[in-house]
């Protein structure tokens, strides 16, 4: 892949994208109705699994730590009177704002692109009681892109690494698209050892057998503070529309950057991008939630509040409902970027640090360390011949040799590639 493709299409990418925004919380009418006004988050997946959320919106009561929960049911229904109902959880949120969530799960992964669906659901109250009942307008399903791959680049000038998207609009026009980055790393220092804090109890690591694939056996030394593992899932909500473009497929979309020297480069990286299409009115409610979010909208535009939803309560037409359903198949690609082969990861250099000389069998000194300075033995010294163990052992500060206290964990996804780490 070209550097001056990969300039080209993430200037398209910067001006396709209207806007890269959080979610804010924004306030509401509650005088219009005489119940609180309902919230939905979520669409209808064609070929996947549907899971929506319903909560409450009130204004914050400091006089009252209770906060309403959605009791539901509902189905997704098919234009030829099929139907997927769906089951039930809660999802309970602290906030001043919304109370426990009601999600709705619907196994949707027969629904066929060729006709029209809409969401029914009831709202519940005690001995399950019918309160209210919501109704979705017949959504037609948007036609599914197709991501033909992600690649990566090495940009020298802007020291980042670039990944790109090539894709096949499939005759959509509005899109929003999403990802998941998980990523292997390892503690600057390697221990050698591990401390028993309120006793002298100094446990040598040691090298152990890891299958790593075809039958073959390699050493991987057992040092549990090294290496972690972190995931995190992007924390915005991405539009971009082709409706200006004449061309229906475009190729390395430069949609994300990571700088060479962060950790997410260091072993071995995954990123895993669902991107779906939006109807045109769905494209508009959220491009406009954006501009609104990010103090960008005009002072003639409707704040929230004020948007039409195309999920409606059929019993009570005074309650207000916000959020805008779309119906369509969400699709994902996958890709690695592993540093063993690429080497583009340049650490920064590493920060200065104290080292303490500990004498073996000084729990003061030891447990003075590991809890006022926080620090952690990381190798042993032999000051005598004969010795058989270390005589002394080198501390230094926790962050240089926990690599938890950077973010991740010791949770290995089980789907993780074996490495050669």
């Amino acid at each position: 892949m070209s550097t001056k493709i990969l300039f080209r299409t993430a200037a398209f990418f910067a001006a396709a994208l209207l806007s890269v925004a959080c979610i804010y919380p924004y306030k509401v009418d509650i005088q219009k109705g005489g119940d609180y006004p309902m919230v939905i988050e979520g669409d209808i997946h064609i070929g996947g699994i549907t899971t929506l959320k319903l909560s409450y919106v009130r204004p914050f009561n400091p006089d009252s730590n209770e906060l309403p929960t959605v009791y539901a049911r509902g189905y997704v229904e098919g234009e030829d009177g099929s139907r997927v109902d769906g089951t039930y959880d809660t999802d309970y949120l602290s906030s001043s704002t919304a109370g426990g969530k009601s999600v709705l799960s619907f196994d949707t992964s027969k629904l066929r692109e060729n006709q029209q669906y809409r969401l029914v659901f009831e709202t519940l109250g005690q001995g399950g009681t019918v309160q209210n009942r919501y109704e979705s307008e017949w959504l037609t399903p948007c036609p599914a892109p197709t991501i033909d791959g992600l690649s990566y680049s090495k940009q020298e000038d802007h020291f980042e690494l670039w990944i790109g998207l090539s894709m096949h609009c499939n005759g959509a026009q509005h899109f929003r698209w999403s990802f998941v980055e998980t990523w292997e790393y390892h503690s600057e220092l390697k221990s050698t050892y591990e401390y028993t804090p309120r006793e002298w109890k100094m446990n040598p690591n040691t090298w152990r057998y890891e299958l790593v694939g075809g039958g073959y056996y390699t050493y991987r030394f057992d040092a549990p503070r090294y290496y972690c593992w972190r995931t995190v899932e992007s924390s915005q909500i991405n539009l971009f529309s082709t409706a200006n473009q004449t061309e229906d497929r475009f190729e390395d979309l430069a949609f994300h950057t990571i700088p060479l020297n962060d950790n997410r480069l260091q072993c071995l990286y995954r990123i895993t991008v669902q991107l779906e299409a939006l109807s045109e009115n769905a494209y508009n409610y959220w491009s406009n939630i954006q501009q609104n979010s990010e103090g960008q909208g005009s002072i003639f535009a409707p704040v929230p509040s004020e948007m039409a939803s195309n999920v409606h309560c059929v019993s009570d037409p005074s309650i207000q409902v916000m959020g805008y359903l779309n119906a369509a198949a969400q699709v994902t690609a996958v890709m690695y970027y592993d540093n063993i082969k690429e080497r583009f990861y340049k650490p920064d250099p590493p920060e200065p640090r104290d080292t303490e000389e500990v004498e073996a069998g000084d729990v003061e000194t030891a447990d003075e360390l590991y809890d006022q300075r926080h620090m952690l033995p990381y190798d042993g010294e032999y000051k005598s011949p004969t010795a058989f163990e270390p005589t002394h052992y080198l501390w230094t500060y926790a962050r240089c040799i926990d690599c938890t206290l950077h973010g991740g964990s010791k949770d290995r996804p089980e789907d993780w590639p074996s490495g050669n780490f």
